[in-house]
């Protein structure tokens, strides 16, 4: 029997992933987290240059908001990386 009907839920069985197959997945993943680190990173640049046409500004504060959004984009990029890490964890354990 290929499927089965539970009430209102359809349940598929699907085969387990082979080696190879873990290894590709996981290559999609490392492609969709560079991307969101080039965003990431894309939306730092676009915010400091916003904060550096501020008039009425002291240079001294647009210092300090660059070293906040700074520290954010740093955050950010921890949070992507150890994303990536838990995931491929996830994906590899047979």
């Amino acid at each position: 029997r290929l499927r089965s009907v539970d009430g209102n839920i359809i349940r598929i069985p699907l085969p387990p992933l082979t080696e190879e197959r873990r290894k590709e997945l996981v290559k999609v993943i490392r492609k969709l987290a560079e991307e969101g680190r080039v965003a990431i990173r894309h939306a730092r640049t676009e915010t400091i240059a916003k904060i550096k046409k501020i008039e009425h500004v002291s240079e001294d504060e647009k210092k300090k908001a660059g070293k906040d959004i700074q520290k954010v984009h740093d955050e950010h990029l921890k949070l992507v990386d150890a994303a990536v890490k838990a995931k491929e964890a996830e994906i590899m354990e047979v």
